[in-house]
């Protein structure tokens, strides 16, 4: 026997050994075929991959590559794939029946045909003849995929129970011996604390060793806590940078779900719904849930207008008719309300219930506010506090604040507030928000610990991260004002920043403030108004007052800025009982305007401006004034724009309409329409009249400013 033969002997008499010996201790040993490892590689990113879009060539190139180095499978891909549809999982098992168990891999293909859809997503038709397949390619042949398949099932409890502990055991056995996908889900496990205590930098070394791998879903969570700063240096940038490389170039539906929702938030480039919609959008049409749930919640906000409530709510249940039980949660919580369907609350006690029951810890707190308020079902204290129990024992934050809250008022369960601190502080570890809100209150205070702003700090910018819009005010307030900390105004408009796009509208009024002032970041009125226009719309009542000025001046300051931009306004003369006695009565090029009609007709005249004014009393009123002077005549004329802040949101100037007093009679104003490109009098002409006593002008391509100018210099008073 040759030597290496023997070496592949005792390797797997060591393997055999563990296995019985060790109970379940099994050692999964690396593919020792070259031929097998591409062809595996081959058939995920075909046929079991969730979220990977059809290349037909790229796909094609590995199952050729993987042929070339010896696997007889990959020779036959043709038996069931198809350049223009992919691969059929269907077909494939037809094929590789009669392999199994004698090739691992047979029984691999077979496991996903029985446990995923066409999009690669679990969704199984028979899970528990699937989880057979996959325990003897574990148990029976120790081959790495088997033992990343059996793992899988047990972390999301589909066809057995869910099981974190067994699952993270299985699918780092499929990482040791050299299963990128077990690599993937590995990670995932050690960053959200199934089946183990969190530890990122555990984490980010699984990720690194699947996305070597050619596993794109471990490339785009590297870049999701590159984007948060966690357990790499923080760069948001480059993170949405993967993404569009993710989603354009490589086909992969989670990459264009991030890069939709960085549009959505804002953050790091211009807040873009229309973007962000399309983009989940594309990544839900292929199967990828967290596109659906991003679809989803834009319709159901009124964030988007492809859809509506009704539209999100036959999303959830299409995902939780599949098994998605976080959807099966937010269609409870509609069917509660009444949003998108029938109110009916013990319809959505009956889908919360099904997603707490399947180990979704954000469901049993759900459900547990339900029995705490009395909501759909009758209250009962002992219930919530129980079911807020087991939430935070699953890990979710938000149950042991809310566990934390009952113990801290003694509301049915013993008053005990050393063990509400111990749960806030434990719900804070888990980046819940408010819980680490909930902390720092505790050190600025001194309530209860000694007095540390340093400490509260600390606590507010980790709640910060946790997307509490409070804790990101607070902590910015104090980079603001240096208390506790030291002063940072360029750091306080970031967290105002983070705070605001989380609809936080004294967020928002702080940095309008900043940007007005200057104070912090460079002035910008344009960003100034956007942030009291967005903190007035949030409810901050302070901003709509204050804000109303700097919007008013800045957008009539626009007006006039821009005033004379236009090099080709044209105003001519209508009669709407004449339509054929139309009539050129002025050429503007810029503030040059040529007279074809009226008292001036034939002369180039270039008003002079004698100011721009801007006054408040009740309304707002911008005026500019003008003069021009004409074969020793002078003629001086107004225009100006208003705006009710008691009777109009804080968006709403300008309005359609721009006005200029007529220059011989008070009563009688000019009245030109930006919708209609008109202007008429308000008032039957009397001491004022166009060319031809026409009762309008009509303009093309003119500014406000540019249509008024030429209508009074159009207009022969008498008197004058």
């Amino acid at each position: 026997m040759s030597q290496s033969r023997l070496t592949a002997v005792s390797v797997w008499a060591t393997a055999i050994a563990a296995l019985v010996l060790g109970g379940a201790a099994l050692a999964a040993w690396p593919d020792s075929y070259a031929g097998r490892v591409a062809n595996l590689n081959a058939l995920r990113q075909d046929m079991a991959y969730p979220g990977i879009e059809h290349q037909g060539a790229k796909l094609a190139r590995l199952y050729d590559q993987a042929c070339n180095a010896k696997s007889s499978s990959a020779c036959s891909y043709a038996k069931w794939f198809d350049k223009d549809k992919g691969g059929d999982l269907q077909k494939a098992a037809e094929f590789f029946k009669s392999r199994c168990p004698s090739d691992p891999q047979a029984c691999v293909v077979l496991g996903w045909s029985l446990t995923r859809d066409d999009l690669g997503q679990l969704n199984p038709t028979d899970a528990a003849a699937g989880y057979k397949y996959f325990s003897r390619a574990c148990t029976e042949k120790l081959y790495a995929a088997g033992c990343t398949g059996v793992g899988e099932m047990h972390l999301w409890g589909v066809g057995v129970k869910k099981d974190h502990k067994l699952a993270l055991k299985r699918v780092v056995e499929g990482c040791k011996a050299k299963d990128p996908y077990g690599c993937y889900l590995a990670g995932q496990m050690y960053e959200n604390g199934w089946g183990t205590a969190s530890v990122i930098d555990k984490a980010v070394s699984y990720y690194r060793t699947a996305c070597q791998g050619d596993v794109p879903h471990a490339c785009v969570q590297l870049a999701v806590l590159q984007e948060q700063g966690k357990g790499l240096p923080r760069d948001p940038e480059a993170s949405a940078k993967v993404y569009g490389e993710a989603c354009n170039d490589g086909g992969f539906t989670t990459g264009c779900y991030h890069l939709g929702r960085v549009y959505e938030e804002g953050r790091y480039m211009p807040r873009n719904l229309t973007v962000a919609e399309g983009l989940y959008k594309q990544a839900c049409d292929k199967g990828d849930i967290l596109g659906c749930f991003g679809l989803a919640t834009m319709y159901e906000s009124g964030k988007a207008e492809g859809g509506d409530a009704q539209t999100a709510a036959g999303i959830y249940e299409r995902a939780c008719n599949i098994g998605n039980t976080d959807a099966c949660t937010r269609l409870g919580k509609l069917y509660l309300r009444g949003k998108g369907v029938p109110k009916d609350p013990a319809m959505g006690v009956s889908f919360i219930q099904r997603a707490c029951d399947g180990g979704v810890g954000d469901a049993c707190d759900v459900l547990g506010q339900l029995f705490e308020s009395g909501n759909g079902v009758e209250m009962n204290l002992a219930k919530a506090s129980s079911l807020y129990k087991d939430s935070c024992d699953g890990g979710l934050g938000r149950g042991c604040f809310h566990l934390a809250k009952l113990y801290q008022v003694g509301k049915g369960v013993s008053l005990d507030p050393g063990k509400s601190g111990a749960l806030f502080e434990q719900a804070c570890d888990t980046g819940h928000g408010a819980s680490c809100s909930k902390l720092a209150t505790s050190y600025m205070l001194g309530d209860g610990v000694e007095k540390n702003m340093s400490k509260a700090a600390e606590l507010l910018d980790k709640g910060c991260a946790g997307k509490d819009a409070e804790a990101c005010t607070k902590v910015g307030a104090m980079y603001q004002s240096g208390k506790g900390v030291s002063k940072d105004p360029m750091k306080a408009v970031q967290y105002y920043t983070d705070a605001c796009l989380q609809e936080s509208g004294m967020a928002c009024y702080e940095m309008a403030k900043v940007y007005q002032t200057g104070e912090g970041a460079e002035k910008d009125f344009k960003l100034a108004i956007q942030a009291y226009k967005d903190s007035c719309g949030y409810g901050y009542e302070r901003a709509c007052e204050e804000g109303g000025s700097i919007i008013f001046e800045s957008r009539f300051q626009d007006i006039t800025t821009f005033a004379f931009e236009s090099k080709m306004c044209q105003v001519w003369s209508l009669n709407p009982d004449k339509g054929d006695s139309t009539r050129l009565v002025a050429d503007v090029r810029g503030d040059e305007f040529v007279m074809m009609d009226g008292p001036f007709k034939g002369e180039t005249i270039k008003p002079t401006s004698l100011g721009v004014e801007v006054t408040k009393k009740g309304k707002f009123i911008g005026r500019t004034k003008w003069e021009a002077t004409v074969a020793g005549t002078t003629v001086s004329f107004n225009h100006f724009d208003a705006w009710d802040p008691a009777e109009d949101p804080i968006d709403a100037f300008p309005g359609d309409t721009s006005k200029s007093k007529d220059r011989a009679d008070a009563d009688t104003v000019l009245i030109y329409s930006r919708a209609e490109e008109l202007v008429r009098r308000n008032l039957p002409a009397t001491k004022c009249k166009f060319p031809a006593k026409v009762p309008l002008l009509t303009t093309e391509h003119c500014s406000e400013v540019q249509a008024l100018i030429a209508a009074q210099l159009a207009s022969k008073c008498k008197g004058e």
